[in-house]
């Protein structure tokens, strides 16, 4: 059974597109991303589209985030009758973006084509927020925040947040201290609330936590034993699958900033009955990738959006993050076995203990 049925190269226009969001709203299906000339460049706008026909067909709509800021990850966020979209915006000048701090700015649309002013959300602080997630009457979100003083050891912090519209965010719990964890995403299920964080220095390697509600208390960090960055985790069709950017290259300098080789875009799919995460899926990707999106399309698949640059990799003078970057959107099934025959060290060993390897 092939697990990539369809694979579409959505966006391609010389730009590095890049950051991807896609939610359902009001029977539409709608896709955001970070149009800039360059990875770190100082231009970026979020852009967005529409589809009525489950992604054949598309409409490019405007949003409100061009221009003033430099714009990055812009997330969709569908919320009772109204859809949000939030996004990290730096003020431009000549410093590079790696030493300056964003704040994050909120608009909402009731029809998915009109948007209200963008305003700074409160309370107001230098940080990015990731993948918003709906649990009853409340929005809860992985806020992160980085401090940074030149060339020397930043330090980082990640919080759990919620909020009743989207605008003023209250604090619920810290997630992480004293590491160098950022992106992290979230996932109600079964009385849970699971944190997939991403980290950067020591061995790269993802980390998970978990908490019932209210989610003041949380578990210790577990290793996920393989680096996995720009996280998105979703339960489609009853069971759990978790995506992101893989980096295959050696830990030894913590960073993607410094170390981006061997990286693209993996899936993973939780094993209850063994209780681990197994791979499932490599994209079609390479160099500056991941940031995906999913949505389910059907009882038995779903649509994955993420952005790449595999299409370049054998240009003369290709540069990682600076060159072009595409959409790609993807039908998945989600029905299929893992793929049993490469994973990581952890579930090896467990395997290995249950006598299946």
């Amino acid at each position: 059974m092939e697990k990539l049925e369809k694979l579409t190269r959505l966006i391609s226009d010389g730009n590095h597109n890049a950051f991807t969001s896609m939610v359902r709203f009001r029977g539409a299906l709608y896709l955001s991303w970070r149009r800039s000339s360059g990875h770190a460049e100082q231009d970026g706008a979020i852009a967005a589209m529409r589809s009525f026909d489950d992604g054949q067909t598309w409409e490019e709509l405007t949003t409100p985030f061009s221009g003033k800021l430099n714009y990055y990850d812009g997330f969709l966020h569908a919320f009772k009758d109204r859809l949000l979209l939030y996004t990290s915006g730096y003020e431009i000048d000549d410093k590079p973006v790696w030493f300056k701090s964003s704040r994050a700015y909120a608009s909402e649309s009731r029809d998915g084509v009109r948007w209200s002013e963008p305003v700074e959300i409160q309370p107001s602080f230098p940080m990015h927020l990731w993948h918003p997630t709906n649990i009853g009457e409340y929005i809860y979100v992985a806020a992160y925040r980085i401090f940074r003083s030149g060339f020397q050891p930043w330090t980082w912090e990640v919080d759990l947040l919620r909020s009743q519209d989207g605008f003023k965010w209250e604090l619920v719990s810290e997630l992480q201290r004293g590491g160098t964890g950022n992106e992290a995403a979230l996932l109600e299920d079964d009385g849970k609330l699971y944190a997939f964080i991403r980290n950067e220095g020591g061995s790269g390697h993802l980390t998970l936590r978990e908490a019932e509600a209210p989610y003041k208390q949380w578990s210790a960090e577990t290793d996920f034993h393989a680096s996995l960055q720009g996280p998105v985790v979703a339960k489609v069709n009853g069971r759990r699958f978790l995506f992101g950017r893989y980096r295959a290259a050696s830990p030894r300098l913590g960073s993607s900033y410094i170390d981006r080789g061997g990286t693209f875009m993996r899936c993973y799919v939780w094993v209850e009955e063994l209780q681990l995460w197994a791979e499932y899926l490599s994209f079609p990707s390479g160099a500056d990738c991941s940031y995906p999106a999913v949505v389910a399309l059907d009882d038995q698949r779903m649509l994955v959006s993420y952005y790449s640059q595999h299409d370049y990799l054998d240009q003369e003078g290709f540069k990682d993050m600076s060159g072009a970057a595409d959409i790609y959107l993807a039908v998945v099934r989600t029905d299929a076995l893992p793929e049993w025959g490469r994973v990581t060290s952890q579930t090896r060993a467990k395997l290995e203990g249950l006598g299946l390897l």
